[in-house]
């Protein structure tokens, strides 16, 4: 093991030098906020007679001052090169050719030898926009996003400076010195797997896990067996990144490990990585770490694989968020009937409904607590867990049959289901052969069918439940929030008929073609058809009809 203090220059400055990130490691995730810490902390030393310190990277030693593997320091070596590469394109045309040539071959690509190559599955995004210079070529995953929005970030400062001050931001960067931790094999970089880092963006949880786990193997390990080992482990990481790479942005890494731990160590008690190490202390074993990582790699996979879903109730629970609680159910479905579409399909509708009823109701008791026997207890029988969901709700008053029932007979404006509901009563009054899925309504809001009392203090118009004042019965509030007296509506055809006669606002309902909730309101209306009325008979009888259907929309009976 070897301590070297290298300034960047030094580091790089060999014709033959080449740093290589494994493919086990983390993607490039540096954001916004490490890019301006680096360039303010640059331009804050540029007057300074010590030289900026850049933190630590901890390399493997391949071939000796020829090829060293990255095991910590990957987001910080990237963006070094990120950053040098944006700063001598700002200097392209403004700066001596010769010497922009000479400092690209240092650190860009000296002949066919690329100093840096991180993963594998960004590297050619990487060798095109920031060795080669290819601005035109697309960033496909979020990682290389990330490395694209750094080089224009760093591109767009420089441009704010003259000649000479890029000169010396430039002098200063070659100057910052870099502490190298050079190991001589894997299990010596499974011992220094928590050096600390001074800059930068902080080690997520599976990072932290990740080093944890090889650290352990190298402690359990046989002597002669312990770099096959450490590289098998290593291996299993490598497959757990490239699956990551593929997922959304808004996915973390973190996030699928925690739904896995909930899935497979402590349900929703699950906290920290703490929780991982106490189990994997029942039973100290190589075995242990080996399967625990192959599950969390297939964890990683259903996630992956249910994000391109196109099923009917996958879409549904998007409309409804994607509650955080549904994931360890998805990771363990797919565990126990993996590729059965069929029983995946009636899971996905079983949380769907559960998804609703939570957030219906939307109780501040804990709904997670009454959830757990419930996770913890599948093992991939979805008809038992329908019976068992269903069982639980009822014996549980804020999310029961009784409680739903009741909210839906109380004034449900302001509900954060409300539109959902709307949609999917349409959905169920639609024609034959024809769907909603993908239909939308500019500005979607809600209206009032018997309008609001005006704010300007007029009074309501004709054809509403009203006195001779032109004023609703005291009370009146609970008709005027009722489900029964509210439609899904346009922003601009709302505010068109705010305050209308019931007759007009008929009439503009009925020349609208796309929603069938509009069109039908006619057949509640009370009064005659010469003198339509909307009143409260009308608005209970609309209710009922829409009480019954979520009712049966959402029932586990259904």
């Amino acid at each position: 093991m070897q301590f070297e203090q290298r300034t960047v220059l030094g580091l790089f400055d060999s014709s033959q030098k080449r740093f290589t990130i494994p493919v086990y490691q983390r993607a490039y995730s540096w954001e916004i906020q490490q890019w301006k810490d680096l360039l303010d902390d640059i331009k804050e030393q540029l007057d300074s007679a010590n030289n900026y310190s850049l933190g630590n990277v901890l390399l493997e030693m391949v071939a000796k001052d020829r090829e060293y593997e990255v095991i910590d320091g990957q987001q910080r070596l990237t963006t070094i090169v990120i950053f040098l590469s944006a700063l001598f394109g700002t200097l392209c045309g403004r700066y001596d050719e010769n010497e922009i040539k000479d400092k690209k071959k240092i650190y860009l690509k000296h002949n066919s030898n690329t100093k840096l190559r991180i993963v594998d599955y960004d590297m050619p995004f990487f060798e095109a926009f920031i060795i080669k210079g290819e601005n035109d070529i697309r960033a496909n995953s979020v990682s290389q996003r990330r490395i694209k929005r750094a080089y224009e970030y760093f591109s767009k400062e420089f441009l704010k400076e003259d000649i000479g001050t890029l000169v010396k931001i430039l002098e200063k960067f070659e100057s910052s010195e870099i502490t190298c931790v050079v190991l001589d094999e894997k299990k010596q970089s499974a011992l220094m797997f928590e050096l600390q880092n001074n800059r930068g963006k902080d080690l997520t949880n599976m990072e932290k896990l990740k080093s944890y786990l090889m650290y352990q193997v190298y402690r359990l390990s046989e002597s002669d067996e312990t770099n096959d080992n450490v590289e098998h482990l290593s291996e299993l990481f490598k497959q757990i990144y490239l699956v990551i790479s593929d997922l959304p942005e808004k996915i973390s890494e973190d996030s699928v490990l925690t739904y896995h731990c909930q899935a497979y160590i402590n349900g929703y008690n699950y906290r920290t990585i703490n929780d991982i190490k106490v189990a994997y202390n029942k039973n100290k074993s190589i075995e242990w770490i080996n399967n625990f990582t192959e599950e969390l790699y297939s964890s990683f996979l259903a996630m992956k694989k249910i994000e391109k879903n196109r099923s009917k109730y996958w879409k549904l629970l998007g409309d409804l968020n994607r509650q955080a609680f549904i994931y360890p159910f998805i990771i363990k479905g797919s565990k126990y009937f993996s590729d059965d579409d069929n029983k995946m399909e009636k899971l996905l509708q079983i949380l769907e409904i559960l998804s609703f009823r939570y957030l219906f109701i939307n109780s501040r008791a804990d709904f997670l607590s009454r959830l757990q026997g419930l996770l913890t207890g599948f093992k991939g029988d979805v008809s038992e867990l329908r019976i068992k969901t269903q069982n639980l709700l009822n014996e549980t008053y804020y999310w029961s049959d009784f409680r739903f029932k009741e909210y839906l007979d109380n004034p449900i404006y302001g509900n954060k289901t409300l539109n959902y509901i709307l949609w999917q009563y349409e959905e169920s009054i639609q024609n034959s052969g024809y769907h909603v899925a993908n239909t939308k309504i500019s500005n979607e809001q809600i209206e009032h069918i018997s309008p609001q009392t005006p704010t300007d203090g007029n009074s309501i118009e004709s054809g509403y439940e009203v006195n001779e004042l032109g004023e609703y019965p005291e009370g009146y509030d609970k008709y005027i929030h009722s489900i029964g007296n509210l439609v899904l509506i346009s922003g601009s055809h709302n505010s068109s008929i705010k305050n209308v006669k019931f007759q007009s606002k008929l009439d503009s309902y009925k020349s609208n073609p796309l929603l069938n909730q509009q069109a039908e309101i006619h057949t509640f209306a009370s009064g005659t058809e010469d003198k339509p009325l909307w009143d409260r008979r009308a608005i209970e009888k609309r209710k009922q009809k829409l009480k019954d259907f979520c009712i049966k929309r959402w029932s586990f009976d259904s």
